[in-house]
C-alpha cells in the first residue's frame, strides 16, 4: 500500500503538475561531441549540460562530472 502512495505522489508531481521535457534542436545535437570533449563528459551528461546551457538553467545533480564544467552543479539538497 505504501508504494502506491509514493507512486501516486510521483504521478501528481510529474504528470498532473505539468513538468515539461526540454530537448535540443537538431543543430545543437551536432555540437554535443565538442561539449563532451571539452569537459570530458559522456553523451548523456553532455546532453544535459547542453540543455541547461541553452535554456539558462542550473544543473541539479549528484553527478560530480558536472563540477568540471563552466556551469557547475548544485546537489538536490541545496535547492530544497
Amino acid at each position: 500500500m505504501k508504494n502506491f502512495a509514493l507512486f501516486n505522489s510521483f504521478v501528481e508531481d510529474i504528470i498532473v503538475d505539468g513538468i515539461g521535457i526540454l530537448s535540443l534542436p537538431p543543430e545543437d545535437l551536432k555540437t554535443l561531441d565538442m561539449t563532451a570533449d571539452k569537459f570530458n563528459l559522456d553523451f548523456d551528461d553532455a546532453y544535459q549540460y547542453a540543455v541547461a546551457a541553452k535554456y539558462e538553467m542550473q544543473l541539479i545533480s549528484f553527478d560530480t562530472d558536472f563540477d568540471r564544467t563552466e556551469r557547475k552543479r548544485k546537489e538536490p539538497i541545496e535547492v530544497l
